[in-house]
């Protein structure tokens, strides 16, 4: 399954109240039962960052969209590092 990163902004996503209804229920991000928004950093910057787990990257971009995101990147994840485990994506 492919892994997407995308980074950008949504107005009020950060502040906590708003970050948390709109990820908080399961349909906010389990957009169907092949893509999963997995993680949402909310950066001191302002800025988000999201990573996606789906075979089509429309489904993503649709997702983004929905939510009100301004997108600056939005790229495949090539390979992945975490606690010492390596993932090719």
């Amino acid at each position: 399954m492919a892994r997407f990163i995308a980074i950008g902004k949504a107005p009020g996503w950060n502040e906590l109240g708003r970050f948390t209804t709109e990820l908080k229920s399961t349909d906010k991000w389990r957009v169907d039962p092949r893509t999963t928004i997995t993680t949402v950093y909310n950066l001191e910057d302002g800025r988000l960052i999201a990573e996606c787990h789906t075979p089509d990257k429309a489904e993503f971009e649709a997702w983004l969209k929905k939510s009100g995101w301004t997108v600056e990147s939005l790229t495949q994840i090539k390979t992945v590092a975490k606690a010492g485990d390596i993932w090719k994506c």
